[in-house]
């Protein structure tokens, strides 16, 4: 196998607080050639105040994974927070060409979680997530990407969707890998298992072009980096949600949950 001049690894944190906070956060660094480029980013959602979103550049530390426990800290942010892992951990290669490989490890499917904001101690539950890539993200063959995951008293499901020429997928529930599920934005459903859940979409946390944007910061400290994208890519649209689920398994009753799950389109010209 061949070997890019591209290194990604992009660390996935998110909280689900006890009084209906909502927080993503996202530590990277991007190596190109010579250069490497660090960047963080904070999705905060308060019942009160909505939405606000984060993100610097500079000075910015990646987690650190210790057995079942992930921490971070970022100083921009004024935050510090903790992971700690209540289910097994799952893994996939998830694309491997001449160039090189996409490796997703979600380290944590559920964890507990305890944040520090400045003076103010939040807690509540959450996930993790480190992707790894080393080939050029814009010949991965995708022209949908879905990902999700979601969390209830007694079961976790996460799910990874690409649609180009094909359909490819990586679900498990419970740690049990799934196979030919339906995967909309408003519904998973499994015929295998015979269970659906449902998505409210109640909250959207981003609705932009958010490659683009990302990439017009990098440009930055990397000139012409984006002369290498096809245009699909600078202008995919990403959409993402926190929901309130109902999770339906045959024989059983419904249980409530929440999910916070996503939607890149790169043909963002077509539904």
């Amino acid at each position: 196998m061949g070997r890019s001049d591209f290194h990604l690894e992009k660390w996935y944190l998110d909280f689900v607080g006890r009084n209906g906070e909502i927080m993503i956060f996202y530590a990277a660094k991007l190596s190109f050639k010579s250069i490497t480029v660090h960047y963080a980013s904070w999705i905060n959602y308060q019942t009160q105040s909505g939405l606000k979103v984060e993100s610097h550049f500079r000075h910015v530390n990646l987690p650190e994974k210790k057995g079942n426990l992930i921490t971070w800290k970022n100083d921009a942010f004024q935050i510090s927070g903790s992971w700690q892992a209540i289910s097994t951990p799952i893994q996939a290669r998830i694309v491997e060409d001449h160039q090189g490989y996409l490796d997703w490890n979600c380290f944590q499917p559920a964890s507990n979680v305890q944040l520090k904001i400045k003076d103010k101690t939040l807690e509540g539950t959450g996930y993790a997530e480190l992707l790894t890539l080393t080939t050029y993200p814009w010949n991965i063959p995708m022209n949908h990407l879905r990902w999700g995951r979601f969390h209830s008293f007694q079961d976790t499901l996460v799910w990874i969707e690409l649609r180009g020429d094909q359909k490819q997928q990586w679900v498990w529930l419970n740690r049990k890998r799934l196979s030919e599920c339906t995967i909309e934005n408003d519904q998973l459903s499994s015929t295998e298992e015979g269970f659906s859940l449902t998505f409210d979409r109640g909250i959207v946390l981003e609705s932009e072009k958010k490659i683009g944007s990302v990439v017009k910061n990098i440009l930055r400290f990397i000139p012409g980096f984006n002369h290498l994208m096809n245009q699909n890519f600078l202008t995919a649209t990403n959409h993402k949600w926190f929901s309130k689920c109902e999770f339906q398994k045959k024989g059983c009753s419904t249980v409530q949950g929440s999910a916070i799950h996503e939607w890149v389109n790169f043909n963002s010209d077509t539904p």
